[in-house]
């Protein structure tokens, strides 16, 4: 068999050159199932992630352009309604972005971003058009684990031209009820399922040393100028339920628009006056799977980001989300069980119900059984998508059984 049906070249989309956890952890989840393939990650606009991630993400216009790819899997997040001026809003440094704002006000908005991009970006950041890089014409398309619903917010013109993109994926899977009812309406085929971070429960085991003394406090920069950050002090130290726990604040994400470590830092000093007893600490750890684990070690966790929450779930930790549409939303469909559009008020009895939810036997089922359910749509998509790579073959029908297999089999079956 030649090299390049043995070994597919997929390229990875996301919004891979930003700190935020989820976006991060769709990136190592993914290629987790992908090792019989050569993986490239890549976003909008270039970044040296190596301190997160080890590596460097280089941009995907110019990639696209010059190199070919078996398949572009553009993997999670709010993707729908994203722009390539919110994208860069995001990415770049807050000089950087000043200078783009000068440049748009001045007519030159335009050049400025494909300078950022080293060429131009694509339209729709996250999922660039084949047709439109001549070397990847006929790429398998795949958008998985993601939320479309801002494609509301689009004028007509532009939402058409996202919707007829999709219609030519190869695949699309999407992780919540609002998109599916969107694509349904528009005639896009695709899958609803669970968010693919919930995978970390089956590929990534994490070791517990009984259940664990520390509270994980997460909220978002946005999140504490709408409550008041003395109102959430005042709401955290009041917490009976939060007795002989240390209280841990960490940041889900420190790219613009997300979380804040220095709001972190004064909210922990607030609370280390009004509650001595919760020892309030700021963790300032960036990389993502080590926030993974410690969350999975937690005893409670409290937060407004999504990710924070799945990741809680996909180890059976008791979690509790503070009022936000998104999560509300996300926890509807698929993590019913814990609470979640919860007020200040109601802080200190949600987190004893979380608490007692967690110790029953079947939360925890349910927990292992989402993320075993994340574990296997990314096995049948990693074989269905290095399926289409190989062709359809004798040989490849044996490779494509034996790798379902082994991917099913979990982490210890590849590390043997």
């Amino acid at each position: 068999m030649p090299e390049r049906a043995r070994r597919p070249r997929i390229l990875l989309v996301g919004p891979y050159e930003r700190d935020n956890v989820g976006d991060l952890l769709f990136l190592l989840v993914t290629e987790r199932y992908l090792t019989d393939a050569d993986v490239v990650a890549a976003a909008p606009f270039a970044s040296d992630m190596r301190a997160l991630l080890g590596r460097e993400i280089p941009a995907l216009g110019p990639l696209l352009a010059r190199e070919r790819f078996d398949a572009i899997w553009s993997v999670g997040g709010q993707l729908g309604g994203v722009t390539v001026p919110r994208a860069y809003r995001m990415s770049a440094s807050r000089a950087a972005y000043r200078a783009y704002r000068l440049a748009a006000r001045s007519g030159a908005g335009e050049a400025a971003l494909r300078r950022a991009a080293g060429g131009p970006p694509p339209r729709w950041p996250y999922v660039p058009d084949p047709l439109d890089y001549p070397p990847n014409a006929g790429a398998i398309g795949v958008v998985n684990s993601a939320g479309l619903g801002s494609l509301r917010r689009l004028d007509d013109d532009e939402r058409g031209r996202r919707l007829a993109l999709l219609r030519g994926q190869t695949v699309v899977r999407v992780r919540d009820r609002a998109s599916s009812e969107l694509l349904a309406a528009a005639g896009v085929d695709h899958r609803l399922g669970p968010d693919a971070v919930h995978a970390l429960g089956a590929i990534y085991p994490v070791r517990r040393e009984g259940p664990g003394d520390v509270a994980i406090v997460q909220v978002s920069r946005a999140i504490v100028t709408a409550l008041g950050r003395d109102e959430i002090v005042a709401a955290l130290a009041g917490c009976e339920a939060l007795r002989g726990l240390r209280l841990r604040l960490v940041a889900a994400g420190t790219a613009t628009g997300h979380d804040s470590l220095p709001e972190c830092e004064r909210i922990a000093r607030r609370l280390r006056r009004a509650a001595p007893w919760l020892d309030a600490r700021v963790v300032g750890e960036r990389r993502p799977l080590e926030l993974v684990e410690l969350i999975a070690r937690a005893r409670v966790v409290v937060a407004t980001s999504l990710h924070v929450r799945i990741i809680a779930s996909a180890y059976g930790v008791a979690r509790v989300s503070l009022r936000r549409g998104k999560v509300s939303a996300y926890a509807a469909d698929w993590d019913p069980d814990m609470p979640c559009d919860v007020g200040l008020a109601q802080l200190d009895a949600a987190i004893a119900g979380a608490l007692a939810q967690a110790a029953r036997p079947e939360s925890a089922a349910r927990s292992a059984q989402l993320a075993r359910r994340a574990h296997d749509e990314l096995v049948d998509l990693a074989t269905e998508v290095l399926a289409l790579a190989w062709g359809d073959t004798e040989a490849t029908r044996a490779r494509r059984a034996a790798l379902r297999q082994r991917l099913r089999l979990g982490p210890a079956a590849r590390a043997s």
